[in-house]
């Protein structure tokens, strides 16, 4: 399946528009880092628990990074690329906060997701559950972003790809984030197994 990648212009240097094959797990947006205090207090802090679906395969993630766990999450009927669960922790500081992180993965769709996206709340095991859910052309960062520019200067196109995000607030280990997304019908059929994984969060 072809992707089109979009860039941006610097000056006067446009940089064109390139076709590629690429899998969404390559291509994912890195987490950015917080500052050596922050990490620190991430590292010390207990993990929050969860059992994922036996399909569900970890790709990347540690205790140490804010990426906590990469899984690919298996393609479904006619679509031709899988899903992608990353579950990313920022300590219990300012870095956690949930508008910051959602705000981000906002802009990554193409329109106003912020404000048609679907939400929902909902407790597990004492802890508050924030997810919101959102089909569109959605803009995969490609390479490193450029000082002073909020968006990379390549960035690959998907149309009707679905995003579940959502955040777990928990009582003190601050705010957990897991985020979902890839082709729209994979994720939908996805989306029982993911809810019922945040049910069982501990």
């Amino acid at each position: 399946m072809t992707r089109i990648l979009r860039c941006l212009s610097f000056g006067s240097v446009l940089l064109g528009v390139f076709v590629v094959e690429a899998g969404l797990t390559a291509c994912s947006d890195r987490p950015a880092e917080p500052d050596q205090g922050e990490r620190s207090a991430r590292v010390m802090t207990p993990p929050l628990e969860y059992t994922l679906p036996s399909t569900w395969t970890k790709t990347d993630g540690d205790d140490k990074s804010a990426r906590r766990g990469s899984y690919r999450v298996p393609k479904t009927g006619s679509d031709t690329e899988d899903a992608e669960l990353l579950v990313l922790f920022y300590g219990t500081g300012s870095n956690g906060d949930r508008d910051k992180s959602w705000d981000e993965w906002f802009k990554q769709f193409d329109g106003d997701a912020k404000k048609n996206a679907t939400r929902e709340t909902f407790e597990a095991n004492g802890m508050q559950v924030e997810t919101f859910e959102f089909v569109g052309t959605y803009k995969l960062n490609m390479g490193p972003q450029r000082r002073g520019m909020k968006t990379s200067p390549v960035q690959m196109v998907k149309n009707d790809y679905r995003m579940i995000g959502v955040v777990v607030h928990t009582n003190d280990r601050g705010n957990w984030f897991f985020r979902l997304v890839g082709p729209k019908d994979t994720v939908e059929a996805h989306k029982a197994e993911l809810h019922a994984m945040l049910e069982g969060v501990r």
